[in-house]
Parts: C-alpha cells; structure tokens; sequence
C-alpha cells in the first residue's frame, strides 16, 4: 500500500472507519464503521442510552488506529493485512445454508418480533395514542413510553437465565475415563 496523504488523513479519521478505509483498510474500517452505526442504532430504537458511553471509546479507537495504519512501514503493513475486526464468519460459519437450517426457528422468531413491532409502532400505537387524548389515561401514556426498554429488557433476563440454567441439552456421550483393574497377573 502506497502512503497517503497526511492532511486527509487527519480529516477522515475523524469519521469511525473513515480513515481505514482511506488507508486502504476497507474491511477494517467496515467493521468499525458498522460497530459504531450499531451502537447509535441501539441506542436511539432500543432506548438504550447507557450505550452512548461505548461511542467514544470507538471513535477514539478509530481515531488513533488510523495513525497507527498510517504510521506503518512496508515490513509493518505486511504482518497487517486488511481483515474484519470482528469476522463474520465466525457468526455465519462457512455456509450460511448451513446457519439457516441449524438457526431458522431462531431467524423466524426474530423476523415475527420485528414484524409485530412494526404493527405495533404503525398501526397499534398511534391507535392507543388517541384513547390517550381522549380519554386522559396517564397510566397508559406511560406504559407506551417506556414499552421497547420493557421488552428488551424482559428479553435480556430471559436470556440471561437460559445461558445460566447452560443452554440446551445435548446429549454428550459421556466417556468412561474408568478402567477397572483386572488384576496383578503378570507373566
């Protein structure tokens, strides 16, 4: 990889994945662009404000990684190829057939609740909205604001407790690691 230019450098590092990309890191600078787009989106869909504290933390890391890219030698660049930060493989596995089949109740119950969301944010909401104006029910106007934390955070403790109680059963052979004694006849 050729040396780019250090002005513009210094101006795309600014954006989180900006200047990997610049530097020819592509794959890099997708991960930390993806991760940082991630984080806002959980943070303004899902209310998850505490999240807020991770975005500085990566657009630094971002900042000061394309100084590093930038700062590298030919021998250095070498030993530094382009890969993902997080590499999608390691979630889809080598064929992604192979997930859908393993992983589809799993996929489809996903698509449902985000399809129930969308009815829900579309048509049941803004139902509910009106008997709100109507009919002053502070309770409800309540419940409406503080439903999709409510939800994550339900799911979060299911989840929580289905990884404590150790997943699904598998059924493991055990191996017998006993061997009994036969006895001392040697000959």
């Amino acid at each position: 990889m050729n040396r780019k230019n250090g002005f513009w450098t210094f101006c795309f590092a600014f954006i989180p994945g900006g200047g990997q990309m610049y530097q020819g890191y592509m794959k890099r600078g997708l991960s930390l662009m993806g991760l940082f787009m991630f984080v806002i989106f959980l943070i303004s869909f899902l209310g998850l404000g505490l999240l807020a504290l991770a975005l500085p933390v990566i657009w630094a890391y971002s900042f000061f990684d394309t100084f590093n890219i930038h700062g590298q030698t030919p021998e250095q660049a070498a030993q530094n190829p382009d890969a993902y930060l997080i590499d999608p493989s390691g979630f889809v596995g080598e064929n992604g057939r192979r997930l859908l089949s393993r992983r589809h109740k799993l996929i489809g119950w996903a698509l449902v609740l985000m399809g129930v969301y969308a009815l829900y944010a579309n048509f049941v909401s803004p139902a509910l909205w009106g008997l709100i104006v109507t009919y002053q029910l502070a309770w409800l106007q309540w419940l409406l604001d503080s439903l999709s934390t409510l939800v994550v955070a339900v799911l979060l403790v299911v989840l929580g407790v289905y990884l404590l109680r150790g997943g699904p059963a598998r059924n493991v052979p055990e191996e017998d690691d006993y061997t009994a004694f036969k006895g001392g006849n040697e000959q």
